[in-house]
């Protein structure tokens, strides 16, 4: 019998703009990506009212098993000779990412960072960066909390982490797929990520004259100057947290709209979903007929091999134009041919988007997901941030604002904005 071929180095390297998500720790922090899921008590809970944990973590060891992200942790490369690498954890422990809280609890604007998981502090860069928290609601049903983090994906993606653990059929199983980096390893610590990115550079290209071309196409000032931002990020970390010590503290308001009534109010105005959220949040943070101006994501290209798909578009726009006029013009800004004009008086506020998610219900050991509340991930200090999702014909519309903002009069706004009929009970109360 033949001995087992050694493990293979993986490493995937980050992209040059997502370096930035993991730039400082305050940056880091702020780029996390959060929600909360609202789940029907079902075999989530044991007879006596207890989550059934032994369930719980037996359903997501299965559900996470084939998941690549679920078992990525980064790399730095010393002397920042490269940019960080994504690298299996070897050390992977599904309890380090699973935690459950047996404090009862009331869905609010308040109660959503402790049923987020904030309790326990941000991701540890030295795993996986995803954890979740199951915590029983004080009406029966459970609350899983999700932290993620943008430098491993858009929202995209991590929408699709989350309907991967979970199934359209209530009676049905995650499938017990391999584990992806089985027969692999990550690289040792040492000089192994450069000469591994010198490979992989070597590989894409077709003979030394043009891989001289392609190494001259940027400047050896640029190259220089990111790895000494690599290098210097330690003491930029001290600079950042004293900045964040003394930023604006931040909080979040929920409701949750008929998609079905928004969407007939969006086609009212001659508007797509998107464009109504975004001239919604337009209109909110412009109450006095100021000129604001919002980012806006937007992908790429579909078929980018890249973790983050999207970049952001800026749109301008103000609460003194009629709603038809805005619409129409949210939609001119975001055409890619769209030539922005210079806007010099306009105040940047935050950004705003929708994401339609899944028309059909998802379920998790049997119980199901009734609403699922996602956090804008904003900059440290914006004024507003709009999320929604569309979700089995639900509209969840989530807002960020500075902690001296009047939470619910911004939410009330911007109900009005989209389609005041459409609340109903299923939203905070």
């Amino acid at each position: 019998m033949g001995t087992a071929p050694p493990p293979r180095v993986y490493a995937e390297f980050m992209q040059v703009w997502e370096e930035g998500y993991v730039g400082t720790r305050g940056m880091f922090e702020a780029m996390h990506m959060q929600g909360v899921g609202i789940f029907s008590g079902g075999l989530l809970r044991r007879p006596d009212g207890t989550l059934d944990r032994d369930r719980i973590r037996t359903w997501l060891a299965t559900a996470t098993r084939s998941i690549p992200y679920a078992h990525l942790r980064l790399m730095r490369s010393p002397a920042g000779l490269t940019a960080p690498a994504w690298v299996p954890d070897g050390r992977f422990d599904l309890d380090r990412h699973v935690r459950f809280t047996d404090d009862v609890m009331h869905v609010s604007s308040a109660t959503i960072p402790r049923l987020v998981g904030w309790d326990a502090g941000p991701l540890d860069l030295a795993h996986p960066l995803w954890r979740f928290q199951f915590t029983p609601l004080d009406d029966g049903r459970v609350a899983l909390g999700v932290l993620m983090h943008h430098s491993g994906g858009d929202a995209l993606r991590t929408l699709k982490f989350l309907a991967a653990v979970t199934t359209s059929d209530p009676g049905g199983a995650p499938t017990a797929g391999e584990d992806p980096f089985r027969g692999m390893r990550s690289p040792r610590r040492g000089g192994e990520l450069p000469v591994l990115a010198l490979r992989e550079w070597k590989a894409a290209g077709s003979g030394p004259a043009q891989l001289w071309r392609d190494y001259r196409a940027r400047s050896f000032t640029r190259r220089a100057r990111r790895v000494s931002g690599r290098i210097l990020r330690p003491l930029r970390d001290r600079r950042s947290r004293a900045t964040e010590a003394s930023g604006t503290a931040q909080h979040t308001g929920f409701r949750t709209l008929d998609g079905g009534d928004v969407q007939a109010a969006a086609e009212a105005a001659g508007a797509t979903l998107n464009d109504l959220v975004v001239a919604a949040a337009i209109r909110t943070a412009s109450g006095d007929g100021s000129i604001v101006r919002v980012r806006v994501p937007v992908l790429r290209r579909r078929t980018e091999d890249s973790r983050n798909r999207v970049t952001d578009t800026a749109v301008v726009g103000s609460s003194a134009q009629p709603l038809t006029e805005l619409v129409a013009s949210v939609r001119a800004q975001l055409r890619p041919d769209h030539d922005a004009p210079a806007q010099e008086t306009a105040r940047d506020v935050g950004y705003a988007t929708l994401v339609p998610w899944l028309s059909r219900t998802r379920h998790l050991c049997g119980a199901r997901l009734e609403d699922m509340i996602v956090l804008p991930a904003g900059l440290p200090g914006d004024e507003l941030s709009v999320f929604a999702l569309l979700y089995d014909s639900r509209l969840s519309v989530v807002a960020t604002t500075r902690s001296t903002t009047d939470i619910d009069g911004v939410m009330q706004r911007l109900v009005a904005e989209l389609a005041e009929p459409a609340l109903h009970g299923a939203g905070e109360s």
